[in-house]
């Protein structure tokens, strides 16, 4: 049997190197009421590829414990709130393997809050809410602002710096818990989710069930 590489969240980088997940409400209604598809295209949504599996990672992943030997998630974990967050590693942590890896990416708390300090542009605070997408500019009118709240889940949630998601990784039983960089895994299928840009002023980790 092929050992498992799995990635959630994966919008619509979908490679058949790896197990594709996503909760996205826009893809499920693509997935499940596909006669809907033209209408959530034309509200700017993706055409998702096909090889995408439904699952709310935050429920579980319909994979046995203890099987999977990599999971991979790119601009994710901050979406969720912090209860949420914490189920999720967890379900990430029971399905791999003893030795497998979690690699992850997502925004940097800590180089965006530098970013504002640091600036002396009046309008650093409102570049630092948006930046972070913690700030709302516009709630939209109309069938935009419903389509928006019904499928989109842009908002960040929960936001990390190393400090306190080294934490939680390691009370989530991981260990190896290290600051990664993009393309610093020597195993190649990395290659197949990871792109520089989501990368690039971000925080990489990496760790490993015990």
């Amino acid at each position: 049997m092929a050992e498992q590489y799995v990635q959630f969240g994966c919008g619509t980088t979908a490679p058949k190197s790896f197990r594709n997940f996503d909760a996205g409400p826009a893809f499920w209604l693509q997935k499940y009421m596909p006669f809907l598809k033209p209408l959530v295209l034309k509200r700017g949504f993706p055409d998702y590829p096909p090889n995408i599996e439904y699952c709310d990672v935050t429920k579980g992943f319909p994979i046995a414990p203890g099987t999977v030997k990599v999971v991979y998630c790119s601009h994710v974990l901050e979406h969720m709130t912090l209860e949420e967050f914490r189920s999720t590693l967890r379900n990430t942590f029971s399905i791999l393997q003893p030795g497998g890896t979690f690699r992850l990416v997502l925004p940097d708390l800590e180089w965006l809050i530098r970013g504002y300090v640091e600036s002396p542009d009046p309008e650093a605070a409102s570049r630092f809410m948006r930046d972070s997408w913690l700030g709302v500019e516009s709630q939209g009118t109309g069938i935009g602002k419903i389509s928006r709240r019904m499928f989109g889940r842009g908002a960040h949630l929960w936001m990390w710096d190393e400090k306190n998601i080294t934490l939680e990784l390691a009370n989530a039983g991981f260990v190896n818990i290290r600051r990664a960089r993009f393309g610093d895994n020597p195993d190649p299928q990395f290659r197949d989710v990871e792109s520089e840009g989501r990368w690039e002023n971000c925080l990489g980790m990496e760790c490993r069930h015990p």
